[in-house]
């Protein structure tokens, strides 16, 4: 027998009527957010791939699909893209690095179960097992290259050692090399300004491109597709010419660390993605406790100082959390609250915080209109 709590608001309840803490997303600038970079990517006459890990949710990688006329999705696990192909989704990248024979075992499988479907290497230890299962199972796997272009986390270098992989892929019989990979996600902690971003942008995807062209020119392969990009750099990397598909996650939603990264062009109104909570306590004259902690919102960004940031006023904040409990400074407002006022949260990072729920509401002014399961929620392996 399913508990009380896990029964989902019913359609057209207003917000009000919502038991908290609850993930709530304005439908309008959520689809405002989707147009942008949709428009955005036909302009430039790339490829918008969205990274589903963001919302987990396979009726809004629908949506982002139909946008872009069936560009496809990336994921970020073997088992959330099974829930993708489960929901129908037929063209899977997964831009991560699978192994272990079982879970190769589950990647071929499903690679043979869904139209298009590619995955990401860096270097011989996920190649080569990847060859034996593809060969144990007869069949071929498209392979996506991965550079490091300087988040220093996966990835080859370009040049000679990432021309050395690339061979090493066109060895393989079983294996077909489908493209290149480059995510320029460290851009994001050095540029402060729209030319910024743009400069350090472009820089990297001119090394992206000498890497393709040297690749091409030793190993004689065709390197058609080259992704790269997240949210915050998607839109200027995204005008290089070598690129041919961009990857972002966020854009949907935005978050206090989108806010944040680009304050020159996300403000509070594109923050599609908010928390709700109720006040619980108003034992102290300077604050206030609302039931949304770290179990509630992520907090895995408190370590540099971003915090839940209140949605439609700036005479409260958000000070300091426990598990269930958030402590919100009032001393600088003049309102009096009271227990069971509710207050909404602007999420820290969007990501982490969707994957704390069951579910996610769809609200148009104030009126619940879509309930979401969050069907990937967990999906690790």
């Amino acid at each position: 027998m399913r508990p009380p709590s896990d029964l989902k608001p019913d359609l057209f309840e207003t917000t009000d009527e919502i038991e908290t803490p609850a993930i709530l997303v304005d439908l309008d600038a959520m689809e405002r957010n989707m147009a942008k970079y949709a428009s955005f990517a036909k302009e430039q006459r790339v490829a918008l791939r969205s990274h589903v890990k963001t919302h987990k949710i396979p009726d809004l990688a629908h949506r982002q699909e139909e946008l872009t006329g069936g560009d496809g999705i990336v994921c970020q696990k073997l088992s959330e893209a099974e829930v993708m192909a489960q929901n129908g989704i037929d063209d899977i990248y997964l831009t991560y690095m699978v192994v272990g024979e079982e879970k190769l075992n589950r990647l071929v499988w499903l690679s043979e179960h869904v139209d298009e479907f590619a995955t990401t290497v860096d270097g011989e230890g996920n190649i080569l097992p990847l060859q034996e299962a593809a060969a144990r199972h007869g069949v071929t796997v498209d392979v996506v290259l991965e550079l490091d272009v300087g988040l220093n986390r996966v990835g080859v270098q370009p040049g000679a050692p990432a021309t050395e992989v690339a061979d090493l892929i066109l060895e393989q019989p079983n294996l077909n090399l489908a493209g290149i990979m480059a995510y320029e996600a460290h851009v994001t902690q050095e540029a402060e300004t729209a030319s910024e971003y743009e400069r350090l942008c472009m820089a990297v995807m001119d090394e992206v491109e000498e890497a393709v062209d040297r690749i091409e020119d030793v190993t004689g392969a065709a390197i058609d597709e080259v992704k790269v990009g997240g949210t915050a750099t998607s839109k200027f990397s995204g005008r290089h010419p070598v690129v041919t598909e961009i990857n972002p996650g966020m854009y949907p939603f935005n978050d206090v660390g989108e806010l944040g990264r680009r304050p020159f062009e996300v403000d509070k109104e594109d923050c599609a993605l908010t928390v709700l909570t109720s006040v619980i306590s108003t034992a102290a004259d300077d604050r206030v406790i609302v039931d949304g902690g770290s179990k509630t919102m992520s907090m895995d960004l408190a370590a540099y100082d971003i915090y839940p940031l209140p949605k439609n006023r700036d005479d409260i904040a958000y000070e300091r959390y426990s598990e269930e409990h958030g402590w919100i400074d009032t001393s600088e407002s003049n309102e009096e609250f009271t227990v069971g006022d509710r207050l909404e949260f602007i999420a820290p990072h969007v990501c982490t915080t969707i994957n704390l729920h069951d579910t996610i509401v769809g609200v148009r002014d104030g009126v619940v209109k879509e309930v979401w399961e969050v069907q990937a929620r967990g999906k690790l392996k």
